[in-house]
């Protein structure tokens, strides 16, 4: 089908019945195709099932067919829904020779959550291997807050195993009113995404010696997160309708802030990271008046790698001897700049560096805080402490202070460490522990709720 044809097809889909349009900024999948003839992954990303261009497509990375493999796509949070409408381009649909080649899939399990996790909805959908859109409606009972579809088999590739899938259209059928600007909002943020990342692949091409990354791409693995401190020692069934919704505290519990108080964080870190996190807590709540507060200028311009999950404001830290320190007047605002693209709302901002020890040409310990905003459908406020220790101008571990507040009331407390390795001066490895804490109005199930640790490891992907 000619791409004149489907942009003329989409908007009657879209118009059908009570059916409205989500957006994401943004895709996860389980794996996708990396290799050498795909330099620096500009095509085969989850993400590129959101733009609607039959030229990209998510592209699963797995040994065989992909059977298994998982596509997971967030979208607005609802708290209740009738029905979504998935309309799917199968296969890689940029020529028919390509969507011939390579893998599709021919059965699919579409699973629908809401923000809690609770799934809302389950059905196997069976696919053609053809040009142009399927339309699939599948009922909702429940909130919705992330479709996943996993691939169950596959129509053969007459050349290649891997099973593609280029683009993905969620519509919504629900009570809650729909808001246009925050889903043309997302929309932005997605082509803005994919902007970048092609500018991103031209840097890329031609890396200055002074990159401070052993690779252009980081592989994550995350370990299965652990409760290790129930919230409730029980739910009770007060409405008797079926659902636990009430949860009796746990007598021993003790939450994640009047841990890191007492400096008695439990789980896995040690204690000079305790102690770290301590003076954080400290710092935070009352940082010196009279410290020396540096304002920090990045030489250059250093693009993270991918799947490399830091912000880039704390890009510097990794390679400190390309940067400019100058001393500041205490440490600067802390109140972000918000974007405003028709609704949807976002900003950061960075703090002014506090030198705990050593000296601006020589930085051995600073701390700093960064500030994120982000306004949709509610207002969320991500505050983060930090502490970093650096030895030669290069990062040798940070410690982590953060809370995430939304004025629905929902509340995460977390503390993380991380530490680098480095590889001819580069950094190759990161490995980070994370103690959370989380409650919001979602969090209902008894056997879930409470203090969990979750370790993640970033590995730099070595090229041939």
């Amino acid at each position: 089908m000619r791409p004149v044809l489907l942009a003329v097809l989409l908007p009657s889909l879209a118009a059908a019945g009570d059916f409205q349009r989500l957006h994401s900024d943004q895709a996860t999948a389980s794996s996708f195709l990396k290799s050498n003839w795909n330099k620096y992954e500009e095509n085969y990303h989850p993400s590129y099932v959101l733009d609607d261009d039959p030229k990209t497509a998510w592209v699963e990375g797995a040994e065989g067919d992909g059977i298994g493999e998982s596509l997971t796509i967030p979208v607005s949070d609802l708290k209740s829904a009738r029905a979504i409408r998935l309309v799917l381009f199968n296969g890689y649909q940029k020529s028919q020779g390509l969507l011939t080649a390579n893998a599709a899939p021919k059965q699919l399990t579409v699973t629908v959550r809401g923000p809690g996790g609770a799934e809302s909805a389950k059905k196997q959908l069976t696919l053609e291997r053809k040009l142009g859109p399927q339309s699939f409606e599948i009922p909702v009972t429940g909130a919705v807050s992330e479709v996943t579809l996993t691939i169950d088999s596959v129509h053969a590739g007459s050349k290649y195993k891997d099973t593609c899938v280029s683009d993905v259209q969620v519509f919504v059928d629900s009570e809650v009113p729909y808001n246009a600007a925050v889903e043309k909002g997302k929309r932005a943020a997605m082509l803005q995404w994919k902007k970048e990342r092609l500018d991103a692949a031209k840097y890329f091409a031609s890396l200055p010696k002074t990159y401070p990354f052993a690779s252009t791409t980081f592989e994550s693995k995350w370990d299965d997160s652990k409760l290790i401190s129930k919230r409730y020692s029980q739910m009770v069934d007060e409405d008797k309708d079926g659902y636990a919704e009430k949860g009796i505290p746990a007598k021993d519990f003790v939450p994640l802030k009047e841990q890191i108080k007492k400096g008695s964080i439990a789980g896995p870190l040690s204690d000079a990271d305790k102690a770290l996190i301590k003076e954080l807590d400290t710092l935070a709540a009352a940082p010196p008046k009279d410290g020396k507060w540096y304002s920090l200028t990045q030489k250059g311009r250093a693009v993270m790698p991918e799947n490399f999950q830091f912000s880039n404001l704390m890009t510097p830290l990794f390679n400190l001897n390309e940067a400019t320190l100058f001393e500041a007047k205490g440490r600067g605002s802390l109140k972000p700049k918000m974007n405003d693209d028709e609704g949807y709302y976002q900003g950061k901002v960075l703090s002014n560096l506090l030198l705990l020890e050593g000296s601006s040409a020589d930085v051995k310990k600073v701390y700093f805080t960064q500030t994120h905003i982000i306004a949709e459908r509610t207002t969320a406020t991500i505050t983060t402490h930090a502490i970093a220790l650096l030895e030669g101008g290069k990062l040798q571990r940070m410690v982590t202070l953060e809370s995430i507040e939304d004025e629905m009331g929902g509340t995460t407390v977390s503390v993380g460490v991380t530490v680098p390795a480095y590889t001819n001066g580069k950094v190759s490895r990161l490995e980070s522990t994370e103690v959370v804490d989380r409650l919001n109005e979602y969090d209902d199930e008894g056997s879930t709720s409470g203090i969990s640790v979750q370790k993640m490891t970033l590995e730099a992907v070595s090229r041939s």
